[in-house]
């Protein structure tokens, strides 16, 4: 045996998947799922009324820095197929994790008070280019294990199913908690800071627990990749991944455009600024109550299915939403917001649950795993959905006239005021929270209806992956049957 399939042989362990490797493995979609919902609901604000940027300049400074994204992305997925150590390929940078969220996270929500513009703008770009570089040397390790902690079909939606429980309920405590930490401070700056400072640790623990008691379980080849442009397009080969790719964009592209303009919505459309935490509670609730409904429907039936169905009752929810009027009940925009929630549920939880199955399709295409450089894709796709999400928001705003509260020291004690929002502004709201779903659910829609890979094929195509490692001793799949599934899925 080489000394590389030694090293390799090492990071693999055939230690059966228990709830307690369960648990804290999902644990670490804590980071992911509690910092997207603060960075949509609550990044875009902070930056015009706390540093008090322009909209359009903020949108324009989170989207430039998916131009860094676009090259460490698959440079990371490649960086990590490669790993080869005694902690497996993508253990060793959960450890580093710990360190790199607890320092970007608080520098990113540092209240700087430059007097200067241009240099408001050089310290919101390098600190959010930093923080995007430690969620890439997070997520695209984090996700390329998500598919190799556990082969079997079912364990697989049980494991994503616990990981998307814990970003869900991470969600909820991203959307209630911090606005609750930040007015515990009469300095509004202060407050989101200290908020940061609380989070960020949370965010980081389950990192260091995963280093030491989570395990790889699906052994390395000897072989190495090189990082060039092939490494991003490789997985836009397999017909099964462009179809996963398009169902996930779309639905997180809605879910980021609606969450970077709720708050908005809240305060100035509906007057219901108190209520704003509640109402994202409401549909955070419902989502967290319905993900393992989700996953048994998704083993009962097929994951492309539930996924469609939880697209029709989010538009329905989205339509609701765009036609409220403020002379409805005002426990309406409760139930509109349950609705949403119901149909949000599937379409977070599904894609995830769709992945490990797609790197399969990608080992049985070239031979071997290359987890990381699917996962590059899939980080780089979650991150410019939601830089994208504030940048269309922060341009419409701009160009309807948003006016940014006025600040000012009144008796020693910092002052902050709104001010009435111009009509275009309002009407711009409006159309955001309706058009955008509208537009970019329904062909999430139907790239879910062409979806090709469901369980019984998983199920021939994991037994044929198992012969071809040499798992065991006799193939599964005629020569024509392979075709056939070759066809179908790549």
């Amino acid at each position: 045996m080489t000394q590389l399939a030694q090293t390799a042989s090492t990071a693999v362990t055939t230690k059966p998947l228990d709830l307690k490797e369960k648990i804290i493995f999902g644990s670490g979609d804590i980071f992911i799922g509690g910092t997207q919902v603060i960075m949509a609901f609550y990044y875009l604000r902070f930056l015009t009324d706390v540093i008090q940027i322009s909209p359009a300049l903020a949108g324009t400074i989170v989207l430039i820095s998916k131009i860094w994204d676009a090259i460490t992305d698959p440079m990371m997925g490649v960086i990590t197929d490669n790993t080869r150590t005694r902690w497996g390929r993508r253990k060793p940078f959960f450890f580093i994790a710990f360190f790199g969220i607890i320092s970007s996270f608080v520098l990113l929500w540092y209240p700087v008070e430059f007097d200067s513009t241009p240099m408001k703008f050089v310290y919101v770009l390098m600190t959010y280019l930093y923080f995007s570089t430690v969620s890439t040397v997070v997520l695209v390790p984090y996700s390329s294990m998500s598919s190799e902690i556990t082969t079997d079909y079912k364990e697989r939606n049980n494991v994503n199913g616990i990981r998307l429980f814990f970003s869900q309920f991470s969600s909820l405590l991203g959307a209630v908690l911090p606005l609750t930490v930040v007015n515990m401070f009469d300095d509004e700056s202060l407050g989101w800071l200290v908020m940061a400072i609380v989070f960020s640790v949370v965010y980081a623990i389950p990192y260091m627990l995963m280093f030491f008691f989570t395990h790889e379980r699906v052994p390395v080849c000897g072989e190495k990749s090189k990082f060039e442009l092939a490494s991003f397009l490789r997985p836009f080969k397999i017909k099964s991944f462009r179809k996963l790719v398009m169902m996930y964009f779309l639905a997180y592209l809605t879910m980021d455009v609606v969450a970077a303009v709720f708050q908005y919505y809240m305060l100035y459309f509906l007057d219901r600024k108190d209520e704003a935490d509640y109402v994202i509670g409401t549909l955070l609730v419902v989502q967290i109550f319905l993900i393992p409904v989700v996953v048994m429907l998704a083993n009962k039936y097929s994951k492309s299915i539930v996924y469609k169905y939880s697209i029709l009752i989010w538009l329905a929810g989205a339509i609701m939403l765009a036609c409220y009027q403020q002379d409805w009940p005002p426990y309406a925009i409760y139930l509109i917001s349950a609705l949403m929630g119901c149909g949000v549920t599937g379409c977070v939880v599904m894609p995830w649950a769709i992945f490990p199955d797609v790197t399969d399709v990608g080992e049985l295409h070239y031979g071997h795993r290359i987890s990381g450089s699917f996962s590059g894709v899939m980080t780089f796709t979650r991150k410019f959905s939601g830089a994208f999400g504030i940048f269309v928001v922060g341009i419409s705003l701009e160009l309807a006239g948003y006016l940014a509260p006025v600040k000012e020291v009144v008796d020693g004690k910092l002052s902050v005021t709104l001010q009435t929002q111009p009509d275009a502004v309002i009407t711009a709201l409006q159309l955001i929270v309706l058009v955008f779903p509208l537009v970019l659910l329904i062909p999430a829609y139907f790239a879910a209806r062409s979806y090709p890979l469901d369980q019984a094929t998983h199920e021939k195509l994991r037994t044929h992956l198992e012969f071809k490692r040499g798992e065991r001793e006799q193939d599964n799949l005629s020569a024509q049957e392979l075709k056939t599934i070759k066809d179908l899925l790549i």
